[in-house]
Parts: structure tokens; C-alpha cells; sequence
């Protein structure tokens, strides 16, 4: 990629998504997402006169679930409408399988990148040892080495059969001694942790830049310096991208800066990443991955009986309920489109995940909205036994199964149990119901 004479070489990067496409929606000041990436990298490389290098560092996904498979074509789609270059592979994305790694392969113009990984699988999967790419400055050439290693530690329980991994450091010692001599700058994708990759830094001076990653969540303050190589991270979840910059001398590369920017609410969402998401939330509703999630079963042969049972007795309390956020909550989802979402409606419906619990709409509509059993458990034996007292007791720990840090990180319980707690009433008598 040239631009006339520019004048500098931009590096950005980004990793360990975890199959996080979008903020969920849960709370103001969420940062990250595909559609802010895309605008963020989209201005740079059309608002500058800089020869710009998109980097993936790997782990796209967080496990091997359908859902997981669909959200990798997702960001690997979306990686190639915003000029990704590489991307490197990381364990998650080793463990969905050799079948959509070798898909991906050949239908994407974006190379896989791992130094000391070999796949074996009779699938056709291409990975790279390394990736050269050259940029010019006027009469200039200059050769950029892209390595990538993943570290062995990483698969702690077990290494696909289909694949072998080398040490990191008795692969690179070859390779870096070749590609010294060819290229201008070699930057490594570290896929390990920080300690690893300080240790790499410190056994190869020739490597200037490493991007690293696995457990850092202040990506801002985890800038390191071994020598004169700079280790950095773009943090996890995709909340962060970053931007190391390169001035392009006569006979040589000199690093001028490096920035780790929030992908926050400043940077506008991308038109053509909105509409990739919303074939995403399709793809789920068509598939109905709702009813083919697995069902766990309840304890003593429970089972949920719906809100509008409740109110039938508790009518004081069903009534400021349904003026609650809580009984409000699917119809968030359905005004956002992500109703169909096994990951959002676990919180947005009651008993999804096991058996008699909420399905889909169609068949479980008594089940929508954060409803009674959500909180005090399913009913089906109170009703038999209203004089159980046991029943329905609950405390803060039932709230933090969906207020918890990564979708409700202001929760305080005596403030938000404020919002919602019950009223006096006087309870009618359920004989009528049960004869």
C-alpha cells in the first residue's frame, strides 16, 4: 500500500476479541466493537497520507460453541473490509476446528500468521511463518518481517490432535537470524502472556515491536521497554485498538509514537459494520440457536410456571412488578433485535438454559421479561405447598448472576434492590387455583 511519499509507517492492532462483535447495551460508557474499529481505522487510511499495516494478534472467539463459529466469519468479514493484513492464530481460534480455519483460508484475502505451529489435518489450511510486506518512501524500499508465535502454556487441557506446536524461542532463533538481514523491522505477534514475551524480548534485540496479549485489562499502562523493542497490547474484548507510528528516514525506520485509544462513544459507529452485525443477529434467529442451546434439568423435579401464575395470588406485587425494569426486559432486546440471542436473553427471560424454562417466544411467552422465578426459583412446588416458607428466599448472590462485572459493573445492591422491592400486600388464597 503506497500513498505518493509518505512520510510515515502506522502499525495497528488489535486481538483477543473473544467473540465480542458489539457493547451489549447493558450500561452507558461501554467501549469496543467492530462498527467503532471500523471507523477508527477507516479515517486513518483515508484521512492520512501514511502507509498503514492492520494487525490481528489471534483468539477471535472465546470457545467452540455454533454461536462462536458464526461470530469468527463475522470478524474476520469484518477484518477484511477494514484492510487487516494478518491475522495471527491464537488457541481459541485453533480449537474451533480444522473446518472453518480451512474455509477461512480460502475464501479470505487475510493470511494466517503462526511461526511454530504446524497443522497436520488433510483439510487444506494455509498458515504462514512469517509475512513480508514492503513499503516505499520516494526512492526508499523497506521491508517490514511479520513473525507470530502462540505459546504452549496456553492449552491447558488439551492440543487438538491436528495440530503440533514448537517451542517459541527455538523457532524464532532461525527465522530471525534469516529475515535480520532482509527487512528493515521485524515485529513479532506474541500470542502469550506479557512475561513470555519480555523474555522473548530480552533473547532477540533484532525483534522492534511485539504485540502481546492474554489477561491484560489496562492495555493503556502495560506499555513495556526491553532495549530498545516496545512490548504492547490492545488489551481484550476488543474494547481497545493500537497505533504505534514509524517516521520513514532515508536509510531507516525510526519509532516516533505509541497510543492505545478506548474504542468509546466518540467514534461514531460504522454503516457497513451496523449492517454486518444485523446479518449476524439474522443468522442466529434463522439457525433458532434459542431452542438448540442445551437444557439443564431442575432439581427435584421442578418447574417454572410463569409470571402471570404468580399475579394470581401476589397481584400487589406482579403489578409493580410489570413497571419494573425488570418487567420490562425483553422488550429491550426486541426494540435493539438481538431477541433471538441465546447470550442476551439468559438475563432478559426467566429459566432459560433449563428444561421448562423460557424457549422462544412462540413457545414460552409466559417465560419473557425477568420474572418471578428469575429471582426466587421455579414455582411449580410452591404452588402445591404454599405454606413452604423456604421458598422464594434469595439474596445479593442471585442478583450478581446477571449483574455481574462485564454487564452491570455499578451494581450495588441496596441501590438497586431500591428499584424493585416488593410492596405490602395481602396474599389471596391459592386453594381456588390448585382444585
Amino acid at each position: 500500500m503506497t500513498y505518493g511519499s509518505p512520510a510515515r509507517l502506522l502499525i495497528i492492532f488489535s486481538g483477543e476479541e473473544l467473540g465480542n462483535l458489539e457493547p451489549c447495551g447493558c450500561f452507558e460508557g461501554q467501549i469496543g466493537g467492530i462498527s467503532r474499529r471500523h471507523t477508527f481505522i477507516n479515517s486513518i487510511m483515508h484521512t492520512e497520507e501514511d502507509i498503514v499495516f492492520p494487525v490481528s494478534l489471534g483468539d477471535l472467539i472465546r470457545d467452540y460453541r455454533r454461536q462462536e463459529e458464526i461470530k469468527m466469519e463475522i470478524l474476520y468479514r469484518a477484518m477484511e473490509e477494514t484492510g487487516f493484513i494478518l491475522h495471527n492464530l491464537g488457541e481459541k481460534d485453533i480449537e474451533i476446528g480444522p473446518q472453518l480455519l480451512s474455509y477461512l483460508s480460502q475464501i479470505s484475502n487475510i493470511p494466517f500468521l503462526s511461526s511454530n505451529i504446524k497443522i497436520t489435518d488433510s483439510l487444506p489450511i494455509s498458515v504462514n511463518q512469517y509475512i513480508l510486506k514492503k513499503c516505499f518512501n520516494g526512492k526508499h524500499s523497506y521491508t517490514i518481517a511479520f513473525l507470530g508465535i502462540i505459546s504452549q502454556s496456553l492449552f491447558k487441557n488439551y492440543i487438538p490432535e491436528y495440530v503440533s506446536i514448537d517451542n517459541p524461542v527455538q523457532t524464532l532463533r532461525p527465522l530471525i537470524k534469516d529475515l535480520r538481514e532482509r527487512s528493515d523491522l521485524i515485529v513479532l505477534l506474541s500470542h502469550a502472556t506479557q512475561e513470555e514475551s519480555l523474555e522473548i524480548a530480552k533473547s532477540f534485540p533484532e525483534i522492534g515491536l511485539i504485540i502481546t496479549g492474554h489477561g491484560i485489562d489496562d492495555p493503556e499502562n502495560s506499555i513495556e521497554y526491553v532495549g530498545n523493542t516496545a512490548i504492547v497490547s490492545a488489551g481484550k474484548e476488543g474494547k481497545y485498538i493500537g497505533v504505534v507510528k514509524y517516521f520513514l528516514h532515508s536509510k531507516a525506520l525510526e519509532r516516533k509514537s505509541i497510543e492505545i485509544f478506548p474504542l468509546d462513544s466518540r467514534i461514531k459507529d460504522s454503516q457497513k459494520m451496523t449492517l454486518l452485525l444485523k446479518e449476524y443477529q439474522h443468522i442466529v434467529r434463522d439457525e433458532d440457536l434459542l431452542s438448540k442451546a442445551p437444557q439443564a434439568s431442575l432439581p427435584n423435579e421442578l418447574s417454572y410456571v410463569g409470571n402471570a401464575v404468580c399475579g394470581l395470588c401476589h397481584k400487589t406485587i406482579y403489578d409493580h412488578w410489570s413497571k419494573t425494569g425488570h418487567g420490562a426486559s425483553y422488550n429491550t432486546l426486541v426494540s435493539t433485535g438481538h431477541q433471538h440471542d441465546p447470550e442476551c436473553i439468559r438475563c432478559h427471560t426467566t429459566g432459560y438454559g433449563y428444561i421448562s424454562g423460557f424457549l422462544n417466544y412462540e413457545k414460552s411467552r409466559s417465560l419473557i421479561n425477568v420474572g418471578c422465578e428469575s429471582c426466587h426459583g421455579a414455582g411449580s412446588n410452591h404452588i402445591k405447598n404454599v405454606s413452604d416458607t423456604s421458598y422464594g428466599l434469595v439474596d445479593e448472590n442471585a442478583c450478581k448472576e446477571c449483574h455481574d462485572i462485564q454487564h452491570s459493573p455499578k451494581f450495588q445492591f441496596n441501590e438497586f434492590w431500591k428499584k424493585i422491592k416488593h410492596p405490602e400486600e395481602v396474599i389471596t388464597n391459592l386453594r381456588e387455583i390448585t382444585e
